[in-house]
């Protein structure tokens, strides 16, 4: 669990965990110190042979070398602490054995032992991986050393030059190196691991971050028993940003350090918890998905009684059960697309993963799609020009439907240019040169790669776009190449500007060679509708930002209107820069025609296949089918007391009591603004009922705040209502004029005084977490 990151270890562990970090470090050093050791034990060999007198035989004083040799290349092996200290012993040692048996027989055996009694423990001090090590190590070398120092009759002087060369210098230094070098391996092992745990920890809440979650995650399925189960919940809590809006990040803060405490109590010692970045959090536990469910919903009532100054937190969850073979990111995306549902569903729920169909293939890394020959590559300045392609889908087919070329730059050995250096100006070149050449090297690919009945979305500058004979010079390429024009679709670069009277011939002069055209990047640069209603674009490709951009207040998506826009404009509609789930259910849900992103494909030399992005757009359809019922649902739950109320005041009018009374209840519930009649020319009948929502602040609207000077028979409201007499019909949400909020009019057609009339109560309909109905 993320939470044990945070937790002390106990000394014993911390200290293991320190000597088997030091192990690592340490073999490669003690490998080339001990192999020196043996070149220079070689070298006292060579040495006793030129002196006289007499000695062992010199195949017994070399023994010990291949002896020595053999533990150093055991020292790589060792796979503890404790075996890496015998192994230590070991060879002091033998080094000891080794030097006996080379000094017997010559004259002044001090001189030679000396230097080595003092020069070895200090040299191998730091060596020694633990104090106990050290201590052993060093107390059976001295001891081995004294035995053979004590065979050997030495005057007085010399035994006490000896000893205070052993104790005064030998000892004390060897002390001090191995205790300074071990001081320092633990203070580096102990500030490593304290920016290992700070990188891996998110500051605020103490879980894991998202990368150590994901790395984590990557080790447990690695090492996946056959027969274990392994889930993932995904957290999102509901309505966080009018928590910070409102009340200020330290709230926010504040709720999300309190979700991560009540994450870590609910769950195991076992199961890996993780703050994913914002308001998300992930679970990953060692449970099939009912036990996950269980635990989902028991995380959900916990996070349901943690109290926000409006009420109460909540949060959506999805949960989706490993399948074999997947990775840890298909995995999320799975249980991401089950919170999804969550979310369209209503909020503060959990929804599991869609259960595999019966047959349905999964794409595993050894799958390929695409047959030809290999990429072309067209020579320009010091690198290639060569093509990546990037799928395009019909969301109502879920199929790939084209790609758009993208042109890459390649160095000789295979690696790419950079962006800034292929898309460099050069002052002394034709602006429109790479963008011509880009258009060959597609077309030459597309034939060699794209499937037969596919789109080739090509890019083109509008200065080459405008330019005289251009249209034919690509047609001509187009057909020598394979393709027939009326298979590409030339994108203009919408945010490069050009004149639009030039833009708008020229498409005509495309058009009569069969190619299609589309404006790119709608929405961004000098984008505006006066140039696509003149150059009348068969597609418009809308810029990625537009997906995101909600309208002011109730955060609404603007996405459906302007498609809705663009379609009454005779244009299909492409939304490129989809990267979530999240914006492919809003770009299906908004009726858009063809979409684009990284979600569903990122540019490449060879084409992904297709399979498991269909499946993602059919799951969006599916989120779609089920939230709208319970979002209908939702709003119609709001609205029904107002329907109910407004038929009481209608029975009321009819019985002849008086306006104020009538409308009496139906103005004291809570999002009531006003209640008010108008006639059968949608003009209104004397004053409004005011209700609780009533605000008589909005200064900069004053000019048109009073709805008696105007008629309201053009409103949906008033001609629904009319078209359905005797039926209370509720409104989609519309900007009040009077009041410059998001409103909803419940209205109901009824005969007063042999006239008809409209009767109704508008509702304020601007808080955030309102339900709307579906979109259109």
């Amino acid at each position: 669990m993320l939470s044990t990151s945070t937790q002390h270890l106990s000394d014993s562990g911390l200290r293991e965990r320190f000597h088997r970090r030091s192990l690592e470090h340490q073999r490669p050093l003690s490998t080339v110190t001990l192999a020196f050791t043996v070149v220079a034990f070689l070298c006292f060999v060579a040495a006793r042979n030129l002196v006289g007198g007499p000695a062992a035989p010199l195949a017994y004083r070399l023994a010990c070398a291949p002896v020595l040799a053999l533990l150093v290349l055991a020292i790589p092996y060792a796979k503890s602490t404790g075996v890496f200290g015998l192994i230590g012993v070991a060879y002091s040692l033998v080094l000891v054995a080794g030097l006996a048996i080379n000094l017997a027989g010559v004259a002044q055996p001090l001189l030679w032992v000396l230097p080595a009694m003092v020069a070895i423990p200090v040299c191998a001090a730091p060596l020694w991986l633990t104090p106990t090590h050290f201590v052993v190590g060093s107390a059976l070398f001295y001891a081995a050393a004294a035995a053979l120092l004590f065979g050997v009759p030495l005057a007085h002087d010399a035994q006490v030059v000896t000893w205070m060369w052993i104790v005064a210098i030998g000892v004390p230094t060897s002390t001090v190196f191995h205790f300074g070098f071990y001081r320092f391996r633990r203070n580096h092992f102990l500030l490593e691991s304290q920016l290992a745990q700070l990188a891996a920890t998110d500051p605020l809440t103490g879980l894991q971050n998202r990368r150590a979650f994901v790395k984590q995650a990557e080790r447990r399925l690695a090492t996946l028993a056959p027969q274990t189960r392994i889930s993932a919940i995904f957290i999102d809590i509901d309505n966080f940003k009018s928590l910070n809006d409102r009340f200020g990040h330290a709230v926010g803060d504040h709720a999300l350090y309190q979700v991560a405490h009540v994450l870590m109590d609910e769950t195991g010692a076992g199961d890996s918890v993780s703050r994913v970045g914002g308001e998300e959090f992930a679970v990953l536990l060692r449970d099939g998905i009912d036990g996950a469910l269980h635990v989902a919903e028991r995380l959900r009532r916990a996070i349901a009684a943690i109290e926000r100054p409006d009420g109460h937190l909540t949060a959506s969850f999805g949960v989706a059960e490993h399948r074999g073979g997947e990775s840890i990111m298909v995995l999320l995306d799975r249980a991401d697309e089950a919170l999804l549902r969550a979310k369209h569903s209503g909020r503060n729920r959990v929804c599991a993963e869609r259960a595999l169909q019966p047959g349905a293939r999964q794409w595993g890394a050894g799958d390929t799609a695409g047959e030809g020959g290999a990429t072309q590559r067209h020579r320009w300045d010091d690198y290639y020009l060569t093509s990546h392609f990037q799928p395009l889908y019909s969301l109502s087919h879920q199929k790939q439907v084209g790609f758009e070329a993208l042109l890459r730059g390649e160095q000789h050995d295979g690696k790419l240019v950079p962006p800034a250096v292929l898309f460099a100006p050069r002052p002394a070149s034709d602006e429109g040169a790479l963008d011509r050449a880009s258009h060959a090297v597609h077309l030459r690919n597309a034939c060699k790669s794209l499937p037969d009945d596919a789109w080739l979305f090509l890019n083109i500058l509008p200065a080459t776009f405008t330019a005289e004979g251009y249209a034919g010079q690509l047609a001509a390429i187009a057909r020598e190449a394979g393709l027939e024009p009326d298979r590409v679709i030339l994108e203009i670069l919408e945010s490069r500007g050009g004149s639009v009277d030039d833009m708008s011939r020229a498409a005509a002069s495309y058009r009569e060679h069969g190619f299609l055209i589309a404006v790119d990047d709608f929405g961004a640069g000098h984008s505006n509708l006066d140039r696509l209603f003149r150059i009348r674009p068969d597609l418009v490709k809308l810029d990625g930002e537009l997906i995101r951009a909600t309208s002011h207040g109730t955060e609404q998506p603007i996405l459906p209107k302007l498609v809705s826009l663009l379609h009454q404009a005779g244009m299909l509609v492409v939304v490129e820069g989809v990267e979530t789930t999240e914006e492919l259910i809003l770009a299906v849900e908004s009726n858009v025609d063809f979409a684009q992103g990284y979600l569903l494909g990122r540019p490449a030399a060879e084409l992904a296949p297709p399979e498991s992005v269909h499946r993602r757009i059919d799951e969006a359809f599916d989120v779609i089918a089920q939230g709208r019922a319970h979002q209908y649902a939702l709003f119609e739950s709001q609205v029904e007391p107002y329907r109910a109320g407004l038929l009481l005041a209608a029975d009321a009018l009819l019985d002849g009591v008086l306006m104020d009374e009538a409308f009496a209840t139906l103005a004291t519930f809570e999002r009531c603004i006003s209640c008010f009649i108008l006639d059968d020319s949608g003009r209104q009948i004397g004053h409004e009922v005011p209700g609780p929502a009533w605000r008589s602040d909005v200064a900069s609207l004053h000019p048109v705040a009073n709805p008696r000077d105007a008629r309201w028979d053009h409103r949906p409201y008033y001609r629904n209502a009319v078209l359905l007499p005797g039926v209370a019909v509720a409104s989609n949400p519309y900007l009040s004029l009077a009041s410059g909020r998001p409103c909803i009019a419940v209205t109901l057609a009824v005969q007063l005084a042999d006239e008809r009339s409209v009767i109704g109560v508008e509702l304020d309909w601007s808080s955030l977490g309102l339900p709307w109905p579906a979109r259109e």
